[in-house]
């Protein structure tokens, strides 16, 4: 037994899957991210260094995304221990129309305007741009006694660099995980003991990961072939040459690793 085979068999005695993990065939679905940076790579440097306070900026859809799809604008900002997040609503080809303009009627309901608000203002103050996009397959999982719990495994991470909102449902041709996935457990109260025999069956360690990094590392390690970092000075590829990105199991007690 493999051991994505053996969490699910695990985790399926404590919780169950998902609606949206429970609607497709094979009970994974496709996470499609472009993150936001500046041209320096900022947001990617303060994730590195662990400054305790940064932000996460990205336009995120779900399998089969096109021009119409209805897409969120997330901005997560963390600050010491604590953290928040706030998602808008609103086509993707809208969403690029107003971020190019950032003027003119809010494509989105009157319930997101603050949210959407909020992202504008730090997508400009910041001078943020697409950079990269990560797509990875979800299956995720939900507590049935904990409705808070949330167990997911990320499975094939890939990616590529881009600068292009649109590309959103585009290919993805460097690959970061093949075999190997990451496993995450979020929660609101207190860590599930149930899943400490798991976790030292599987030999998974703790880990604070961060898709963007791995991908963004992953394709720099490539840009001298095929691509070209998106930063300035080549920030990520230096840093590809001391920290090769390899196949790993990890898991996370935060929420905010993704």
């Amino acid at each position: 037994m493999d051991a994505a085979e053996t969490v699910r068999r695990f985790v399926l005695r404590y919780a169950a899957y998902d609606k949206y993990s429970y609607r497709r065939p094979d009970r994974a679905y496709t996470v499609r991210s472009i993150y936001l940076d500046t041209a320096h790579g900022t947001i990617y440097s303060n994730k590195l260094e662990g400054n305790r306070e940064r932000i996460k900026v990205r336009i995120r859809g779900y399998n089969d995304v096109d021009a119409e799809s209805v897409v969120g604008l997330e901005l997560k900002r963390k600050r010491g221990a604590g953290s928040w997040k706030s998602r808008a609503l609103a086509p993707l080809v809208d969403v690029r129309d107003w971020l190019s303009e950032m003027n003119g009627v809010l494509p989105f309901a009157p319930h997101d305007y603050a949210a959407a608000r909020r992202f504008g203002y730090f997508t400009k103050r910041f001078h943020l741009r697409p950079t990269a996009l990560v797509t990875y397959d979800r299956e995720a999982f939900v507590g049935v006694h904990d409705p808070t719990l949330r167990v997911t495994m990320d499975m094939r991470l890939r990616g590529r660099f881009t600068d292009q909102l649109m590309d959103l449902g585009g290919p993805c041709p460097v690959t970061v995980y093949t075999q190997s996935f990451i496993l995450e457990v979020k929660f609101d109260y207190h860590f599930p003991s149930w899943i400490k025999p798991l976790l030292e069956e599987l030999g998974a360690a703790k880990q604070a990961l961060s898709k963007y990094v791995l991908v963004v590392d992953a394709a720099a390690a490539r840009s001298h072939r095929a691509w070209r970092s998106p930063f300035r000075g080549s920030l990520a590829y230096r840093r590809s040459l001391l920290h090769q990105t390899s196949d790993l199991t990890g898991y996370s007690s935060a929420a905010g690793t993704s």
